[in-house]
């Protein structure tokens, strides 16, 4: 690895730093001596022409692609980037309603135009269901589109037919961006029946957080093209929405998650497919179980039923898990946990006192109906707005996202008309503590 390799060399020779960072290597409390910034040998991300562009060209021959940038503000700045990258002002871009908030973000940047996939919503098991083909379909028909987004796993790990869809745009000149934020390891798991990856059902960009699911540092992110083309529109971007002070930290992680992730991740990915069995085979015998049917879906988003008392008894046992919301608990499994399965065992042994707690009666929340799109998200950000009460917002357009976080799914987006039923179900979530008890309209 020779940003790994260079930035220990460096360590070594730097020894009278009069250089960013300002705690110059000195607090080994704080940061080990990685901690770098644009020296000599280490190369520049705006411009990576030595170590970072072999690094990134390593990455590229792992996932098979023809570019692969790496990014050192998540996956939210690859996105923004690819939204610029593929639409312009007026220009229209499908974007299913269960998209992350970055999303609106690169709406705004952009100037685009949103042509609004609404989803169906699985009451039960409280969750959107991915976009089909025949939704797609009909879009396409209707509007003229340049781009188009899809998420690919969700949250929960859900997928669309990525495949089918991608060739559904593609027929039409519809450019493909895939959200794969916590698809990074899907690449690696064909062997062990994990979904599809964006990278192999040919998209045109993809963008992943291997900090998600492979051994990245938190906030590592990469953005893979499969058309070369875009090469030179995504750097431009890049270069205006990444920070100037990029952390070599996160470089060197990336670089150390792409080669761990092709010389380790199928052979891993194979054990943990193993403990996930034995995980789910003692859940069926205990009834945790959350989602029904045999919808496509990666394995490694482990989710079991929400009890009373279940976040106090896992923390006690130190299982911290990803998300609790609704009916459901998300456990992330990863390559670490088939490393060592120190946290699966202790998961396996706390499942007959997670069974024994009571259920949630929690009542779910009705999700209403997608708020009509009058104005573009630019035009409603670059208005001047106020804050009101949510009674006070009826009839409104609004000028802020209300995403609440995680899983970071849009409920309101700027230059959307504010209905009685979504003021409801805005009043619903402030009562569930979810979000503030205002929103910003023009």
């Amino acid at each position: 690895m020779e940003l790994a390799r260079r930035l220990t060399r460096l360590a070594r020779l730097d020894r009278f730093p009069f250089h960013m960072p300002g705690h110059k290597n000195r607090f080994s409390q704080l940061v080990p001596k990685f901690d770098a910034t644009e020296l000599p040998g280490l190369d520049n991300l705006h411009n990576p022409q030595a170590a970072i562009m072999r690094a990134q060209a390593r990455v590229a021959e792992t996932y098979g692609v023809a570019r692969t940038f790496f990014l050192v503000n998540g996956s939210s700045v690859g996105l923004m980037a690819a939204i610029a990258s593929v639409v312009g002002p007026g220009d229209k871009i499908l974007v299913p309603r269960a998209s992350h908030k970055s999303v609106v973000a690169g709406l705004i940047h952009s100037g685009a135009v949103p042509v609004w996939l609404e989803q169906d919503y699985c009451i039960p098991e409280q969750r959107w269901l991915p976009p089909t083909a025949d939704q797609v379909a009909k879009l396409i028909a209707g509007h003229s589109l340049k781009g188009a987004l899809f998420t690919n796993p969700d949250y929960f790990g859900f997928v669309p037919d990525i495949a089918t869809l991608t060739r559904l745009c593609h027929s039409a000149g519809v450019a493909v961006i895939a959200d794969e934020a916590h698809g990074a390891h899907l690449k690696f798991g064909g062997a062990v029946n994990l979904p599809v990856s964006a990278v192999d059902a040919a998209c045109d960009i993809i963008v992943q957080s291997p900090h998600k699911t492979l051994p990245a540092l938190t906030q590592a992110a990469w953005l893979h093209l499969n058309d070369g083309g875009l090469a030179a529109e995504i750097q431009h971007w890049l270069n205006l929405f990444h920070t100037t002070s990029p952390s070599y930290l996160l470089l060197a992680s990336l670089e150390f998650a792409g080669e761990y992730a092709r010389n380790h991740a199928e052979r891993l990915l194979k054990r943990l497919a193993r403990l996930e069995k034995a995980l789910s085979l003692q859940c069926r015998a205990l009834n945790l179980q959350v989602f029904s049917g045999a919808a496509p879906r990666d394995w490694t988003k482990f989710t079991l039923p929400a009890r009373l008392g279940m976040e106090k008894l896992l923390r006690r046992a130190g299982v911290y898990p990803e998300l609790v919301q609704g009916n459901k608990v998300l456990l992330m499994l990863t390559l670490a946990d088939a490393y060592d399965d120190a946290g699966i065992r202790a998961l396996c042994r706390l499942l007959p006192r997670l069974a024994a707690l009571s259920a949630v009666r929690r009542p779910p929340l009705a999700i209403p109906p997608l708020p009509v799109q009058e104005v573009s998200p630019r035009e409603a950000w670059q208005r001047g707005g106020k804050r009101v009460g949510f009674r006070d917002a009826r009839g409104r357009i609004a000028r802020q996202v209300i995403a609440p976080y995680p899983p970071g799914t849009l409920v309101i987006v700027p230059g959307q008309r504010l209905t009685g039923e979504h003021v409801d179900f805005l009043e619903e979530l402030h009562a569930r503590k979810v979000i503030s008890r205002w929103i910003e309209v023009i």
